[in-house]
């Protein structure tokens, strides 16, 4: 799907386990195809005035979650409006949650939040320690002796004295806070650099737009995967609603 390899590399990144494998299966009047691995299937719908093309790609994000990129060409004669909500999945154990961008933005803005809480508690460690660099405490014992002689004898004394205190090198303290300094906007360059990578990943998901006569939209929303079950893959079926028009996909979910 063109404009949405970029998204996709950044969606199928990080993963930590490998993915829930899903598939698309070809209904009555579709045709299944594949771009660089990516399963798609092909379909439309008649309507009043027209024709609707539609496609549906699926491939997998993690353990719990897969990546469908719709597709839908509008070839009628009057515009036709796809709604962030045109995407519903249902499995063998009910409705599964289906993200577009008003929820996949809150949950980027969720994670951005929590991130922005640990790098503030990480700067402010930073600036702490800076704060007493420079500072050096030493303490010591120290033992003096004396005699007197006189007339009529001699007299001697012993004495015990301790002593402590604290030193300051403005250089070293000078020099900790610039490192602070740099490592906290070092931090802060990066907590910006993931906000606008985030926010960029989900530029391309599902929302409510409006397709010309003779021309084409792409979009992608993630769906939740049922829990997986033993023996073998379960099916998930894909309705999307565009123009009154209801195009059915059938997914299986699981190795």
């Amino acid at each position: 799907m063109p404009g949405l390899g970029a998204t996709a590399l950044v969606l199928f990144s990080g993963c930590a386990s490998l993915p829930t494998p899903v598939s698309l299966q070809a209904g009555a009047g579709q045709e299944l195809s594949y771009s660089q691995g990516m399963g798609c299937v092909q379909g439309g719908a008649d309507t009043s005035d027209g024709f609707l093309l539609t496609s549906l790609c699926a491939q997998p994000k993690d353990r719990s979650r897969s990546v469908l990129i719709v597709r839908v060409s509008n070839r009628t004669g009057r515009p036709v409006t796809i709604h962030e909500g045109a995407i519903t999945a249902q499995s063998s154990t009910g409705p599964l949650e289906v993200l577009a961008h008003t929820a996949l933005m809150r949950e980027e803005k969720t994670r951005q939040t929590w991130a922005a809480i640990g790098a503030g508690i990480a700067a402010a460690g930073n600036s702490m320690a800076a704060s007493t660099a420079g500072y050096s405490s030493y303490q010591g014992t120290a033992y003096t002796s004396a005699t007197a002689y006189g007339p009529g004898g001699y007299a001697r004394a012993n004495a015990t004295t301790t002593y402590s205190g604290t030193a300051y090198d403005g250089a070293a303290a000078a020099a900790a806070q610039q490192r602070a300094n740099a490592e906290n906007a070092r931090l802060f360059e990066r907590l910006e650099a993931e906000k606008q990578m985030g926010e960029q990943a989900i530029e391309g998901a599902l929302r409510t737009h409006t397709i010309q006569p003779g021309e084409s939209h792409a979009a992608f929303v993630e769906m939740e995967l049922p829990r997986q079950r033993k023996g073998g893959p379960q099916p998930v079926e894909v309705l999307l609603r565009v123009h009154g028009t209801e195009t059915r996909f059938v997914m299986s979910v699981g190795p």
